[in-house]
C-alpha cells in the first residue's frame, strides 16, 4: 500500500543526513527493522523530498550473485534517475546480474567528486542480501567525503561479515534507525486515509488489535472487503496469504517449517514441545533467523519457550498451510503435548467424530469446566461440534454446550459467530437456548429474552437442572434491561432449582464422586449417543446428572432432538444469587442488594473463583451508595480474577465500572487507560461498548476536548443502532449531559437528563447509575430557576440510597446553599456549603463536585468579606481542577473567581501547570533544547519529554513553538 503516515522523528534524522551530505560531509544511514515494518515506505518517502540530489535505487536478493562489487554495479548500472520522477527504473534487483565492472568503486567516486554532479543519494533496499564487498565500497566513499548520502535497509546485519561491519563501525559514525511498529496515532492515521470515512473508532481499534500495528499487516487488513464494509455481526480481520508468502520470503527451509509447527501449536511453545514436534532434536540454528527477522520472541528460562509475535500473522501463515501439511503437523503435535493439549490437535486431524474421540473429548471438557476453563472446553466442543458425525443431535449439543458456555465466559464475539451455525440445527430447546444467546452476544436483548424464555418453557418439567441455567441467563437479560423484579425472580427460581437438585444429588449420586467413574460415564455416553436417540436413553444430560444430580433428569421426557449433552457451568448458584442482589437493587436502591450480598467476605483470600459475579455486583452497587474506595477494591479484585479465561458473566461490567469509580475518585488519567484496555477486549459485549465510549466521552468532555467527546459520543451512537433496548439512550443522554455540564450549559444538562429520568424504560435502572449524575441535575436545575425540580430530584437521589450515602447530603446541601444566595442570604449559604464539603469523608470523596462546592464556599465568602477564608476555599478549589487537569471546570472556576475577588495583572496561561511544569515551560521560552533543559534542571532527557506532553495537554498547545509563543507573551 503506497499510503505513508507517522514516522516524524526517523524522517527528520535521514533529512539530517541529507543536510549534512549537502555541507560535503557524506552521511550513512541503516535503517534496520522486520520484514514489512516499513523500511522501504519510510525511505521512499524521504527520497522524494530530495529535489536537488540524484537518486540511485537498487534492491538485493536471496539469489543475487555473491561476485564482489554485484549489488554496487546494479546500483550505478542506469545513467541519473532524476529524483523529481520518484521513479526507480535504475531498481534491477531482478534483472539478471552481468559481470561487474572491476573499476566499480572507482565509478562510484568519479560520480561523488564531479564538479557537474549535485548531491547523490544512494539507496540499497533488503540490504541484508548485498554482497559485502559493495556494502564496503559505499560505505567507505561516504567516510572519504563528498556530497554522498548512503541509506541501507535492512533486515538484519547478523549475515554481513566481518569486513563489512567493521567499514561500518570505524571512521564516522553511521546513524541507526530502528523501525517498530507504528505508534496508535500514526496506525490510526493510516487506517482514516485508507478507509475515509467508513473507518469509525470501534473498527480502527479493532483493526490496530489484530495488526498489532504492525504497517504491512494493517495494510493487509485495510484490503479486506470487511474492512471497507463491516458486517453487522462480530468479524476477524484476517490477512491476505500474500502477506505471508511475502514474510517467508529469504527463509531457511528449516527456519519456515518451525514457523509452521508453531502455528500449528497455535502460535506459542516450548522449544522442546517445537523440536518434538518437528522430529529435530537439536533445532536451535533454525529459530535463530525467525528472531532475526523478530517474526517471534524467545524467552529463556528453566524451559525456554518461543512465540509468533503477531496473532494475524499466525492465524494468516495457519491458514495458507496446505491441508496434507497441516494435518502432519497436528499429527505430530498430537503426540508431542499433553493429554488435553492432544485433544485439539486430534479434533483437527479426525475425519469423523468416533467413539473414541467423543469419550475423551466429553472427559477433558468435563475436566476444564471443572476447573474453571471455560473458553478452552467451549473451543474444544465448537471445533468438535464440526466433525462429521452418524448422530447429528450428539454434533448439535456439542455446539450449543460451546455457545453456553461462550456465554458464561463472556466471551460473545466468539459466541456471535457461531449464530448461523445454531440456527442451521433442528428445532429444540437447547437450540433455542443457543440463538437466544447469540442474540444477546449480538445486543439483541429482547429477542434473547424471547427466545429464552421459549426453551425455559420447554425444560421446566423434564429437564430442572437445564432449566436452571437458562432462567439464570434470561435474569442476567431482564438485569442488564434494567427490569430488576423479573431479574430477581428468574434468579430466585434458578437458585430454588439448583439448590434441590443439589440435595437430590447428595442422595442419589454419592457413590459416584470418583475422577475414574466420571470417565465410565463419559465413555457411556459416546458410546450411547451414537445411536438414533430414544425417549430412555441412559445418557440424557450426562454432564447435567453429574453437576445437578436430578433424578428427574435422568429419566427425562421425550424431547425433540433426544439426548442432550450440555454442559452447566460451575457457579451458576452463586451467579443467580449475584442478579438476585441486583434485581433487588433496581428495585429498591443499591442499599437493598447489598443487604443480599453481607455474606461476601471481604479479604481477597475469601473470594473463591465462584464468586466472581458476586464480587463485581457488590462492587457496582457499593459504587451506587457512594462507597467509591470500597467499589474500587472490588472491581479491581473482579477484574483480575476474570481474566483467567473463566467464568465472567459480567463481561467487562468491572472494568466499566471501575472507571466509574476512578471518574468519581478523581483518577482520571487511570480511568482513560482502564477504558481503553476494555475497549480492546476483543470479547466485550457491545452494550458494554456503548458504555465504555459514553465514559471516555464524559473524560474528554471534563478534560476540554470537546472534539474528543464529540467523536466518542457519536460512536456511542453508533453502536446503539444495533441494539434493541434503551440503555445504551440512557448512556448517550447522561455523556451529553456531563459533556453540557463542562462547558457551563446548564439548560442543555436538564435537557439531557431530565427526559431520562422520567422514561419508564428506565426507571429502575435510575436507582443504581443514577448517584453520580443527580447531583449535578440539581445543581443545573437551580441555575435554570427550576428549584422545584431540584427539589424533586433529591427526593429521587435519597430514595435510591442508603443511609449511609453521602451524596444526598452533598446535593441537599449544596441546593439549599444555591437557595440561600439567590435569596440573598449569604450567611446561610456559607453554613450549607460549609455543611456540603464536611459530608464527603475520606472513602467517599468525590474531588470535582468537592471542588464545586468549595468554589460556591469561596465566592460566598468573598461576598461576606472573608477574604481569607475565600482564598483558602478558592486555592482548594484550583488545587482539584489543575490535578484533575478539568480546563473547563478551571475556565469557570477562574470567572467565579475573578467576579468574587479581583486581581488585576494576575497570569492564568500557567496556573494549570506544576512548579516543575512551570520551569520546563520557562526554558522553552527563552528557546532552550530539551538536553539544555535537562542540564539546566539536573533532570534526564526523557523526563524533560515527560513534563512537555504533560504541558501540552494542560494548556492545550499542539507543539513547541506554538509553547514558546505563549510563554513569551505572557512574559510580555
Amino acid at each position: 500500500m503506497d499510503t505513508f503516515t507517522g514516522r516524524p522523528g526517523e524522517l527528520r534524522r535521514l533529512r539530517a543526513a541529507a543536510e549534512r551530505a549537502r555541507a560535503g560531509t557524506g552521511a550513512v544511514v541503516l535503517v534496520r527493522g522486520a520484514p514489512g515494518i516499513g523500511k522501504t515506505a519510510l525511505v521512499r518517502r524521504f527520497l522524494s523530498g530530495l529535489r536537488d540530489f540524484t537518486v540511485l535505487t537498487t534492491t538485493a536478493t536471496p539469489m543475487t550473485s555473491e561476485a564482489a562489487f554485484d549489488c554496487l554495479s546494479r546500483l550505478l548500472r542506469p545513467a541519473v534517475v532524476p529524483a523529481q520522477g520518484r521513479r526507480t527504473p535504475g531498481d534491477a534487483g531482478a534483472a539478471a546480474s552481468t559481470p561487474p565492472p572491476p573499476a566499480a568503486p572507482h565509478t562510484l567516486r568519479r560520480l561523488v567528486d564531479s564538479p557537474a554532479a549535485g548531491p547523490l543519494a544512494l539507496f540499497v533496499d533488503d540490504a541484508q542480501w548485498a554482497d559485502g564487498p559493495s556494502l564496503c565500497a559505499l560505505v567507505e566513499a561516504a567516510h572519504e567525503g563528498g556530497r554522498l548520502c548512503v541509506v541501507l535497509a535492512a533486515r538484519r546485519t547478523r549475515s554481513w561479515d566481518e569486513e563489512t561491519l567493521r567499514a561500518l563501525h570505524t571512521g564516522h559514525p553511521v546513524a541507526t534507525i530502528d523501525l517498530t511498529e507504528l505508534d496508535d496515532g500514526a496506525a490510526a492515521d493510516l487506517v482514516a486515509k485508507t478507509l475515509g470515512g467508513t473507518a469509525d473508532r470501534t473498527l480502527t481499534r479493532q483493526l490496530l488489535r489484530h495488526s498489532g500495528r504492525h504497517p504491512l499487516y494493517l495494510s493487509g487488513l485495510l484490503g479486506s472487503p470487511h474492512a471497507v464494509n463491516p458486517p453487522e455481526r462480530s468479524w476477524t480481520p484476517t490477512l491476505p496469504a500474500t502477506v505471508v508468502q511475502r514474510q517467508l520470503r529469504g527463509l531457511p527451509l528449516a527456519s519456515a517449517e518451525a514457523l509452521n509447527a508453531l502455528a500449528v501449536l497455535g502460535g506459542s511453545a516450548s522449544v522442546p514441545t517445537l523440536g518434538r514436534v518437528l522430529g529435530v532434536p537439536d533445532h536451535a540454528t533454525a529459530l535463530d533467523p525467525l528472531v532475526d527477522e523478530e517474526l517471534i520472541t524467545r524467552t529463556y528460562g528453566p524451559v525456554p519457550t518461543v512465540a509468533i509475535r503477531h496473532s494475524a500473522f499466525r492465524d494468516a501463515l495457519y491458514a495458507a498451510l496446505p491441508s496434507a501439511r497441516r494435518h502432519l503437523l497436528h499429527r505430530a503435535a498430537a503426540g508431542a503435548v499433553d493429554r488435553r493439549q492432544s485433544l485439539t490437535h486430534r479434533v483437527a486431524t479426525a475425519g469423523t467424530l468416533d467413539r473414541g474421540l467423543a469419550a475423551d473429548l466429553l472427559r477433558v471438557v468435563e475436566e476444564e469446566v471443572a476447573e474453571g476453563r471455560l473458553l478452552p472446553a467451549a473451543r474444544l466442543l465448537s471445533s468438535a461440534a464440526q466433525l462429521p458425525c452418524t448422530d447429528g443431535h450428539f454434533s448439535g449439543h456439542l455446539l450449543f454446550g460451546a455457545v453456553r458456555l461462550l456465554f458464561w465466559a463472556g466471551a460473545d464475539t466468539e459466541a456471535a459467530h457461531h449464530a448461523d451455525a445454531v440456527a442451521a440445527c433442528g428445532p429444540c430447546p437447547w437450540r433455542d437456548e443457543a440463538l437466544g444467546l447469540t442474540e444477546f452476544a449480538s445486543g439483541r436483548l429482547n429477542s434473547a429474552r424471547r427466545l429464552l424464555d421459549r426453551a425455559h418453557q420447554s425444560l421446566r418439567t423434564g429437564h430442572p437442572g437445564q432449566s436452571a441455567v437458562v432462567l439464570a441467563e434470561v435474569a442476567m437479560v431482564h438485569a442488564i434491561l434494567g427490569q430488576g423484579e423479573a431479574a430477581a425472580s428468574r434468579a430466585g427460581q434458578a437458585l430454588s432449582l439448583l439448590r434441590r437438585n443439589e440435595t437430590t444429588a447428595t442422595t442419589a449420586d454419592g457413590a459416584r464422586d470418583g475422577a475414574a467413574n466420571r470417565a465410565a460415564d463419559a465413555t457411556a455416553a459416546a458410546n450411547t449417543t451414537r445411536a438414533t436417540p430414544r425417549a430412555d436413553n441412559p445418557t440424557d444430560n450426562r454432564t447435567d446428572n453429574r453437576t445437578d444430580g436430578h433424578a428427574e433428569d435422568r429419566a427425562a421426557a421425550p424431547t425433540p432432538c433426544g439426548a442432550p449433552d450440555i454442559v452447566v457451568p460451575p457457579g451458576t448458584d452463586r451467579s443467580a444469587e449475584a442478579l438476585i442482589a441486583y434485581g433487588a437493587a433496581l428495585q429498591h436502591g443499591a442499599h437493598s442488594g447489598l443487604a443480599r450480598l453481607a455474606d461476601l467476605p471481604e479479604e481477597a483470600d475469601g473470594i473463591g473463583e465462584d464468586d466472581v459475579a458476586c464480587l463485581t455486583v457488590r462492587g457496582i452497587l457499593r459504587l451506587a451508595d457512594g462507597r467509591t474506595a470500597a467499589a474500587t477494591t472490588d472491581l479491581t479484585m473482579a477484574l483480575v480474577r476474570g481474566r483467567t479465561g473463566g467464568a465472567r458473566l459480567f463481561g467487562v461490567g468491572a472494568a466499566l465500572h471501575l472507571a466509574m469509580c476512578r471518574l468519581l475518585n478523581g483518577d482520571w488519567d487511570r480511568a482513560i487507560d482502564g477504558i481503553e484496555a476494555a475497549l480492546d477486549d476483543e470479547q466485550g459485549r457491545r452494550f458494554d461498548m456503548a458504555a465504555l465510549w459514553s465514559l471516555r466521552s464524559v473524560l474528554e468532555a471534563f478534560r476540554g476536548n470537546e472534539a474528543a467527546a464529540e467523536a466518542c459520543l457519536t460512536q456511542t451512537q453508533e453502536l446503539a443502532t444495533h441494539l434493541d433496548f434503551a440503555g445504551p439512550l440512557y448512556n448517550t443522554a447522561m455523556a451529553r449531559a456531563m459533556g453540557a455540564r463542562a462547558r457551563g450549559d446548564h439548560r442543555g444538562v436538564v435537557t439531557a437528563l431530565q427526559s431520562v429520568a422520567e422514561l419508564s424504560d428506565h426507571s429502575e435502572r435510575v436507582r443504581v447509575v443514577a448517584t453520580g449524575w443527580l447531583p449535578f441535575l440539581a445543581e443545573s436545575l437551580i441555575v435554570c430557576g427550576l428549584a422545584d425540580l431540584a427539589r424533586t430530584a433529591l427526593d429521587a437521589l435519597r430514595a435510591v440510597t442508603g443511609a449511609a450515602n453521602p451524596l444526598p447530603a452533598v446535593a441537599d446541601a449544596w441546593l439549599r446553599g444555591r437557595l440561600a444566595e439567590a435569596a440573598g442570604d449569604r450567611e446561610d449559604a456559607a453554613r450549607r456549603y460549609e455543611e456540603a464539603v464536611r459530608a464527603l469523608p475520606p472513602g467517599r470523596d468525590i474531588p470535582l463536585l468537592r471542588a464545586l462546592v468549595d468554589t460556591a464556599y469561596g465566592r460566598v465568602a468573598a461576598g461576606l468579606g472573608r477574604t481569607g477564608l475565600a482564598e483558602e476555599r478558592f486555592a482548594a478549589a484550583e488545587a482539584v481542577f489543575t490535578r484533575l487537569g478539568a480546563r473547563p471546570f478551571l475556565t469557570e472556576f477562574r470567572a467565579e473567581r475573578r467576579a468574587a475577588l479581583p486581581a488585576p495583572g494576575r497570569v492564568e496561561e500557567l496556573e494549570l501547570l506544576t512548579p516543575r511544569e512551570r520551569q520546563v515551560s520557562h526554558l522553552v521560552g527563552l528557546g532552550h533544547t530539551n538536553q539544555e533543559i535537562a542540564d539546566e534542571l539536573t533532570l534526564s532527557v526523557k523526563t524533560v519529554e515527560y513534563h512537555l506532553r504533560s504541558i501540552f495537554g494542560k494548556t492545550g498547545v499542539h507543539n513547541r513553538r506554538e509553547l514558546r509563543r505563549r510563554i513569551r507573551a505572557v512574559d510580555e
